[in-house]
């Protein structure tokens, strides 16, 4: 039985967004070739693997048992394959790299230096944290601000994110600097919806933490990235929870607008699977972290 490889990541994608429109844009391909290509794999394997409903698809028993196979065989094959072309040389090839809230904006910025020391290494930057994607090899390794569970995960704690709530001094200087929570509610307030769902929770990253206290807020901006939620304070378009950058504050850019107020803290982790244990560029990877520790960590408060 001949497999295509590109058939099974496709159809590990499907089976975990549950819909095809959906999957196939993540997959930067269609719909119409995505259906063909779940078909085609159907055939191939000589039984039906989803199910259809009026939102997508869902895996059936037998598709359940065939995706959690593809996810050892897929991901095996991917990384397995990168500790092969590693061995006797230095670290070299693409490093894929999942960097959460903030952190992929510090990694950018330290690159060239982190280049000079590896010359042979490329990079993959991905801001979409799904632990999903160290599974199927779509990430080596990750700076994610979660726990997981899972068992085949290495995840080493790495340091702790503050979230505090700043405004550019224009805003404040026009809309009055408020002095309890509850002032929040007549401000405009720019709102940070996550990455994935399963990241999102975890953080619980949008205000205060307090769902019934966040319904409460005025939702003038809602941002899904970082570098998003830092220009939309930067333009003085409202208020809103950050992590602590430091020329920022320097500058007098940012005001941390509750500056007696205790930090929310985030733990952030290093993460990689166990088969790539070992691996030089994770090596590599774990020494640039302990230069950049320093950076992320915020003064006590």
């Amino acid at each position: 039985m001949d497999f295509n490889l590109n058939h099974l990541r496709s159809f590990l994608v499907v089976a975990r967004i549950g819909n095809l429109s959906a999957a196939a844009k993540e997959l930067k391909t269609t719909q119409p070739n995505l259906g063909r290509q779940m078909t085609a794999l159907s055939k191939e394997v000589g039984m039906a693997l989803f199910n259809r409903h009026s939102r997508g698809v869902a895996l059936t028993e037998q598709g359940q048992e065939y995706f959690a196979l593809c996810e050892r065989i897929v991901g095996q094959l991917e990384q397995d394959t990168m500790l092969i072309r590693e061995k006797g040389s230095e670290a070299h090839g693409t490093l894929k790299i999942m960097a959460g809230v903030g952190a992929g904006q510090v990694i950018l910025d330290h690159l060239p230096l982190f280049s000079l020391k590896y010359p042979k290494l490329c990079f993959k930057i991905s801001s979409i944290t799904d632990i999903f994607q160290f599974k199927i090899g779509d990430a080596d390794v990750g700076i994610i601000p979660t726990h997981s569970s899972d068992s085949d995960l290495i995840q080493h704690h790495l340091y702790n994110m503050d979230l505090r709530f700043y405004a550019a001094p224009s805003y404040l200087e026009a809309r009055g600097m408020p002095k309890t929570l509850e002032d929040l509610y007549h401000h405009n307030m720019i709102i940070f919806s996550g990455d994935t769902s399963e990241i999102a929770q975890s953080l619980n990253l949008h205000l205060t933490g307090d769902p019934v206290k966040d319904s409460k807020y005025k939702n003038f901006i809602d941002v899904n990235n970082g570098l998003a939620l830092r220009k939309a304070l930067l333009n003085s378009l409202g208020i809103g929870s950050f992590w602590y950058d430091a020329d920022l504050l320097d500058q007098r850019l940012l005001v941390d607008v509750f500056p007696d107020m205790p930090s929310r803290r985030i733990p952030y982790y290093l993460v990689y699977h166990k088969r790539l244990e070992g691996s030089l560029k994770i090596q590599a990877f774990q020494e640039l972290m302990k230069e950049l520790i320093k950076i992320w960590e915020a003064p006590q408060k």
